[in-house]
């Protein structure tokens, strides 16, 4: 009977890729913060904190957000879920902004920027003819 073998760690280049992916993932959390924060700046807090609904500037200000997002993430070499990371990260960095200016939406708009985020993300990829690739 052949004893069963170890379980090896992932291999030394995997990591190392991971690794060299680290600066890239960092860079594009911090312009997650800076353009999330531009789209919060741009809206008007909600009385008493009570529900409303986006207005249209709103939600030019979040597209907005979301396509330099994509663009970043794209320039980056970046793959979507690399993308999910870092607006929840910069959305975490975010949370006296969000609590004063959303209210009771934010779980909301942070659903509706990141599902926005993942569709552009490979719209945007076919339209430049890389095809999905990430």
């Amino acid at each position: 009977m052949v004893p069963p073998r170890p379980q090896s760690a992932p291999s030394t280049d995997a990591a190392q890729r991971d690794e060299s992916r680290l600066p890239a993932n960092q860079s594009l959390a911090l312009v997650a913060e800076r353009e999330l924060l531009a789209a919060l700046g741009e809206l008007t807090p909600p009385a008493f904190g009570a529900y409303s609904h986006p207005t249209p500037a709103e939600v030019a200000a979040f597209g907005r957000a979301v396509r330099a997002l994509c663009l970043e993430a794209h320039r980056l070499d970046l793959r979507v879920e690399e993308l999910v990371i870092a607006i929840k990260q910069a959305w975490q960095q975010l949370a006296p902004a969000r609590a004063s200016q959303l209210g009771e939406r934010d779980g909301d708009v942070l659903r509706q920027v990141v599902s926005a985020s993942i569709e552009l993300f490979f719209e945007s990829r076919d339209g430049d003819g890389r095809g999905a690739q990430h």
